[in-house]
């Protein structure tokens, strides 16, 4: 059944990328297909949400804030440069 609903999935966005393929058959930047381009390529405000969260970059000030709150710690951590440049 699993294998089922990842063989789902997997078609369902094989046939998503393949539409989103077609919209853009003219792989060339060109003074006519520039806003098209510029608006496939902006993100959308649902995509810039995380901005609105109140990140902390000190993470003993994000620890008594916590306590202070009640609240819990999201703590990310990542090892190397962010774009795999390493």
């Amino acid at each position: 059944m699993k294998q089922i609903l990842v063989m789902m999935a997997a078609v369902l966005l094989l046939g998503q990328s393949v539409l989103a393929a077609d919209e853009f058959q003219e792989k060339e930047l060109t003074l006519t297909n520039y806003a098209k381009w510029r608006d496939h390529v902006l993100p959308r405000n649902w995509e810039l949400s995380y901005r609105r969260l109140p990140w902390r970059t000190s993470f003993w000030g994000a620890v008594i804030e916590a306590q202070a709150k009640d609240k819990p710690i999201l703590f990310w951590a990542m090892n190397g440069h962010p774009l795999a440049n390493t």
